[in-house]
């Protein structure tokens, strides 16, 4: 029951479309995990100037932290979940004995001291292609548990 990307996305068109309509994600985050260059697409009637529907929504998302960097008129078959090819993470660790100040939720902090080459060796034994099955949510939806790494 807490606001989502998703909810203001779907008032923010109703808005200036006047139309309910689903906002369809190519993925979801957890709690607390901030997404960039998040794909979705939604099915409108109306028809806007190259820029117009984008500046409609980011004016109806204030004061969200929410940002609109494109939207673009795509084939009928598009799904924005199911077109994607690719995703990307990025995960920081903080080295530091500092208290966080303006990283307070966006990294984790570790206070001694890290082997960031032993870490390293750790991670290029994940490349490739894996079977994920353990780590899979009981209801994921993904076609395959099989994924591939290609850079750590």
């Amino acid at each position: 029951n807490a606001p989502t990307v998703q909810g203001a996305l779907e008032t923010a068109v109703k808005a200036i479309c006047g139309e309910d309509v689903r906002v369809h994600g190519a993925g979801r985050t957890d709690a607390g995990v901030h997404a960039r260059g998040q794909v979705a697409h939604c099915d409108i009637a109306k028809h806007f100037p190259p820029g117009r529907f984008r500046d409609g929504l980011n004016a109806h998302l204030r004061p969200n932290p929410i940002g609109v960097l494109a939207a673009d008129i795509v084939p009928d078959d598009f799904e924005a979940r199911f077109s994607a090819t690719k995703r990307h993470y990025l995960y920081r660790i903080t080295n530091t004995r500092a208290n966080l100040a303006l990283d307070i939720g966006r990294v984790w902090r570790v206070p001694r001291a890290l082997d960031a080459d032993a870490m390293h060796k750790a991670a290029q034994r994940l490349l490739g292609k894996h079977d994920f099955t353990t780590f899979r949510d009981t209801e994921c939806q993904a076609k395959s548990p099989e994924k591939t790494l290609v850079q750590l």
